[in-house]
This record gives structure tokens, C-alpha cells and sequence, in this order.
């Protein structure tokens, strides 16, 4: 294969020329070099707006360098450099460079096992060997030459010195440039603001339009000049305090002026700030949560949703002691002592321990040991558990409490005891000692709700008898609203009558059927081994019958 051809190239961005090059000729960009074989410098200034070359004698004219700043001066350069597959460099620099906060005196670092063949050349002739390579990564890092560099002239001057007389055994540090550094009246500040929030919650949740972060931008009492040919004024993105990050347009509202940077939660949700991005979403994935955090959210009704899995099976997902709370939360792991956990949506694949609390709408739960009040349960296996709901559906019971009003168990072992006031539904039971019981009074939740009916049916008697006195076109609808609240509350304390117990095989044991009337008697009835059709009451004239065993209990006229 034939060499690649040196190209003569006019630029400004070298080291985008040079990658594009590298390319072009097919071969990697750390095997491609270049020399400088011109440069021109072009400035603008308040008076003349459009960069012109300029000819002069850059020293002479700005000498004093508060004349930059005076004309607002902005320089460009322009090379014309001659672009090369690299074959055996006369200088291999191992170097690094530190631009600072404003990049107005940047300075290279020389490391003692760079390639500089000294003892080969001349002083002089390895003095422009190092001049024309600092050029070199200078203006591949964007920085001027042949200006404001005495220093470095300088510097180097004595660096070869140095170099010959054998002493060069640390890293030494040269200027590269020297520029103007502001004055600043004022530092940047970067203010976390949702941080203060922080308190003993693992994650920080945050209302729409709530301001995350705040950049307070410096106030110059002087304006400075960098070495890439700029004015560096209040607008200049030089400050090292701000945001170096993504941010997700999506979640976070950025609103900028002369004085300050905000970034403005556009949604409710967590906020995540990490070393690459800043994002709220109503979403969190956590390995597991600690009692050192003992709340995420104190809001149910949040719309946000929680994910917390522990691979660790030794490990709980949600420690001893920890409160958490939001709309949906899903834990792959087990539940620790003491934890209490609130959510409209609850999905628990693990076990719940015997001294932690759940509340939820709608309850999922692989092993259950704990209180779980809800309104819909399905739990695969009630282990000692209490369950308060309005409907439950259990897989295995190996004992524990249900209260609710419709109960459906797929298999009871023994020692469960199941409230329920509409219907109890079980496929098969193979233990004993379980009790199965129609009582809408051992109900707490439906006990609460004819508390409520009567406060709220008495409230609407007063205001009843008010509007008779004062507006009778209310009394229609009010008359109205209490017959249906006493239609509700005498449908919770009929109940009885339209319940049914039903165990779809045949038992193998004793265990308890038992129903309660409103005036507190009871039909009970001890099983035995045999099948049995569903279980009811039927009310007659003088007597209550239990079927289908006809056990009788008479009706007092």
C-alpha cells in the first residue's frame, strides 16, 4: 500500500481537521501529525464588529492589555498547517493541561519520561523543537499562538537549561498563555434546593413547577480576556459550579437570564441527580430501603410509583422501622418488623413480617404474616396473617384472620378464622379447628361504614329539619339522600340473611360454621367429615333454619 499523500489544509478547528483527515486516509487519529506552516490572527472590536486580519504587532498595539478589554476585543486565528500520517516524531510529549476556572493562564505539565532527545541537538535547536510542538498542542486545544506567550517563551528558555544540565527528573509545569483573569464581586453558586427537603426519606419527591436547583452566575467587577481570543463577561459559560450535565427536557424546565440559572420541575415526582443527568419521574427502582430512610413520600394519592428489589434473600427489601408510601409500590423482596407501608396499588412477591402494617386499595401478596387493611386482597399464602378488606382471595391459608365482606380461599390447613358478612367461599379444607363465621359486627371496616352512615344520616336530619323551616325546595333531595343511607346501612345489618359458607369439597375434620343474627344469636354448627352443600339461613314465620343441616333456631313473637 502506498504512503498517504500530505495535505495542505486551511482551518480553524485543527483538531476537527485533523480527525477528519485521519479518517479520509483510513488510518487512526493518534497515527496522524501536522505542521504549522502559517498562521494569521483576525480581530473584531466594538468599533469594527466583523474580524479583520491584522498586521500589526499584537504586542506593540496591546501592550497594555486593559486596552483589550477597553475595545472589547476578540481574537481569531486561522492556520494553514500541512496534515500527515505520523512516521518518527523528534519530540514525544507526555503532557497534561490545566485550563483553571476562566482559562486566562493555562498551563502544561511536562512529565520527566517524555521523549526530548536533547543530547542529539543543539540548545537552540531543541528550543524550537519544544516552541513549535507547544504551538502544535496549543492550537489543538483551541488556544492562540504567537501572542501573549512571553511567559512561555520565557519559560522554556530556561527549561532547556534545566534539560542539559540533566535535572529534568519531575514533572514541571510551564504557562502556555497569559491572559486577564476577572474580578469577581460575586461567586458562582450552584443552590440545591430540593436537597433541603431531605430529611429521613430515601428519595426526595417534588410538586410540579418547584425549583430543583438554582445557579447564581458571578458578577464581574471586571471583565477578563482567555486564551481562546474571548471577553469573559457574566455571560460566559466559564463557571465550573454549573450543571455539566444531561438534563431531561421532559421533567425538568430550564429558565435562564443574566443573573441566574433555574431548573424547574415540570412534573410531580422523585427527583434523580446523578453525575450524568437530572430527571423527575414518578417512577423509583431501589435495591432496598433502610430504616436510616425511613419515608419516601408522605402522600398516598401521589401518582408515583415505587420499585424496590433485593436480590440478597437474606436481606429485607423494606428494613424494620421504614415508612414508605406512594401510589404504587411493588417489592420483590420480604417486608421487616415494625414497617408500615401505604400505597393505592401494593404488589409484596416476598413475605410480610408478623409485626409490619400495609394499607392499600388493591393488595397483592406472595406470603402474608402481617395487618394488611385494603380494599381488594389477594394474597397466594396467608401465613398468621390479618387481613381486613372488602374482598379477599387467598390461594393457602395456614392459619391467620380474614375480615371482609366476600371471602374465596383455595385451600385452608388449620386455624384460620374467616368475619366475612356476604359470603365465605372455600375449595377444599383437609385441616381442622378453622371457623368460618357470618357476622357483619366482627367486620371492623363494615362496622366503620354504619358508624359513618349514622353520623352522616343524622347531619342530614338537622340540616332536614332546618330546610323545613327555612327552604323547602331542599327537602326533596335531602329526604331522598337519607332513604338511600338507610337503605345502605339496613343492607349491612340484613346481611346474615342472604349469606352463604360454601366449601366446595368434602371436609376432613371440625371445624366451625357459624352465623349471627343482628339481635347477636347464633346458629352454630360443628362439621364432621363428609361433603356439604352451600351453607344459608332461611327465616320463616316463627323459626331461622341453617341449611343443609336444619339446624332450627325459633323466632320470639
Amino acid at each position: 500500500m502506498s504512503e498517504p499523500k500530505a495535505k495542505l489544509i486551511k482551518t480553524k478547528n485543527v483538531l476537527k481537521s485533523m480527525q477528519s483527515y485521519a479518517s479520509s486516509i483510513n488510518i487512526p487519529f493518534e497515527e496522524s501529525d501536522f505542521t504549522i506552516k502559517s498562521a494569521k490572527t483576525y480581530i473584531k472590536t466594538s468599533s469594527f464588529p466583523d474580524f479583520t486580519l491584522f498586521n500589526g504587532n499584537v504586542y506593540e498595539e496591546y501592550i497594555e492589555k486593559e486596552k483589550i478589554l477597553n475595545e472589547h476585543l476578540e481574537f481569531q486565528q486561522v492556520y494553514i498547517i500541512e496534515a500527515k500520517k505520523k512516521k518518527h516524531p523528534k519530540l514525544d510529549l507526555i503532557y497534561s493541561i490545566d485550563f483553571e476556572l476562566f482559562s486566562t493562564h493555562p498551563k502544561i505539565t511536562i512529565h520527566p519520561d517524555s521523549k526530548i532527545p536533547y543530547k542529539n541537538y543543539k540548545a537552540r535547536e531543541i528550543f524550537i523543537l519544544l516552541v513549535q510542538e507547544f504551538n502544535k498542542i496549543k492550537i489543538q486545544n483551541g488556544i492562540l499562538i504567537n501572542i501573549f506567550d512571553i511567559t512561555m517563551i520565557d519559560t522554556l528558555k530556561k527549561f532547556v537549561k534545566y534539560l542539559y544540565a540533566g535535572k529534568f527528573t519531575k514533572k514541571i509545569k510551564i504557562p502556555l498563555f497569559e491572559g486577564l483573569e476577572p474580578e469577581l464581586t460575586q461567586e458562582s453558586q450552584l443552590i440545591m434546593h430540593f436537597q433541603k427537603k431531605k430529611s429521613d426519606k430515601e428519595f426526595i419527591e417534588v410538586d410540579k413547577e418547584e425549583l430543583l436547583i438554582e445557579f447564581l452566575k458571578p458578577l464581574y467587577g471586571k471583565k477578563g480576556f482567555n486564551c481562546f481570543g474571548k471577553i469573559i463577561e457574566a455571560e460566559s459559560k466559564t463557571n465550573v459550579h454549573d450543571l455539566d450535565i444531561e438534563i431531561d427536557e421532559a421533567s425538568v424546565l430550564i429558565e435562564e437570564d443574566s443573573r441566574r440559572k433555574s431548573y424547574i420541575s415540570k412534573v410531580k415526582g422523585y427527583v434523580t441527580l446523578t453525575d450524568k443527568k437530572l430527571l423527575v419521574e414518578n417512577k423509583v427502582r431501589v435495591a432496598g430501603i433502610s430504616r436510616l430512610h425511613t419515608s419516601i413520600s408522605k402522600q398516598e394519592e401521589n401518582n408515583l410509583e415505587v420499585y424496590v428489589s433485593q436480590a440478597d434473600t437474606n436481606k429485607d427489601s423494606v428494613g424494620a422501622g421504614v415508612e414508605l408510601t406512594s401510589e404504587t409500590i411493588h417489592i420483590t423482596g420480604h417486608i421487616g418488623a415494625n414497617s408500615i407501608i401505604e400505597a393505592v396499588n401494593l404488589q409484596i412477591d416476598g413475605a410480610t413480617h408478623k409485626d409490619s402494617s400495609q394499607f392499600a386499595k388493591i393488595a397483592k401478596i406472595n406470603r402474608h404474616k402481617g395487618t394488611l387493611r385494603c380494599q381488594d386482597a389477594n394474597i397466594t399464602l396467608l401465613e398468621g396473617g390479618i387481613v381486613h378488606a372488602s374482598t379477599v382471595h387467598v390461594e393457602s391459608a395456614l392459619g391467620g384472620v380474614i375480615y371482609a365482606q366476600d371471602v374465596t380461599i383455595g385451600t385452608v390447613k388449620n386455624n384460620l378464622k374467616v368475619y366475612a358478612s356476604h359470603s365465605i367461599t372455600v375449595k377444599t379444607v383437609s385441616g381442622e379447628d378453622n371457623i368460618f363465621k357470618i357476622n357483619y359486627k366482627e367486620v371492623p371496616i363494615l362496622t366503620s361504614k354504619i358508624y359513618f352512615i349514622d353520623k352522616e344520616i343524622q347531619d342530614l336530619k338537622d340540616s332536614l329539619e332546618d330546610a323545613k323551616r327555612h327552604n323547602l325546595s331542599k327537602v326533596p333531595l335531602l329526604e331522598e339522600k337519607i332513604s338511600k343511607l338507610v337503605t345502605e346501612k339496613d343492607k349491612v345489618k340484613n346481611s346474615t340473611k342472604s349469606a352463604t359458607i360454601t366449601i366446595q369439597r368434602a371436609l376432613l375434620g371440625l371445624n366451625t360454621i357459624i352465623f349471627t343474627l343482628d339481635n347477636g344469636d347464633e346458629l352454630v354448627y360443628k362439621t364432621s367429615a363428609q361433603a356439604y352443600e352451600p351453607f344459608f339461613l332461611e327465616t320463616r314465620e316463627d323459626q331461622i333454619i341453617l341449611h343443609p343441616v336444619n339446624k332450627i333456631i325459633p323466632i320470639n313473637l
